[in-house]
């Protein structure tokens, strides 16, 4: 079990545009002050078996909680939920 938030992100997250869902929900992460680490994943959307043991789907992003839990959703709305209190 981790004890902080890891961001599972693709690799190529380096635009720094809100046309980039990774880095979307990495802002909100970052502007709610919120302790995290990043594990980047390949390029694409490739196969991603750690991607999919975690979450049951081979999309990112994906937010693994202190808890051990996973989640994912559309980006706009894990940024919301972060924005908000409700994740992390």
């Amino acid at each position: 079990m981790a004890d902080k938030v890891i961001l599972h992100r693709c690799s190529w997250t380096f635009l720094k545009t809100e046309l980039d869902a990774c880095y979307r929900v990495q802002k909100a992460l970052d502007a709610q002050g919120i302790e995290y680490e990043v594990v980047k994943h390949g390029y694409g959307k490739g196969k991603r078996p750690e991607v999919v043991a975690l979450s049951g789907q081979k999309l990112l992003p994906v937010l693994e909680l202190p808890d051990g839990t996973a989640y994912r959703a559309e980006s706009k709305d894990m940024a919301a939920k972060v924005r908000a209190g409700e994740v992390a």
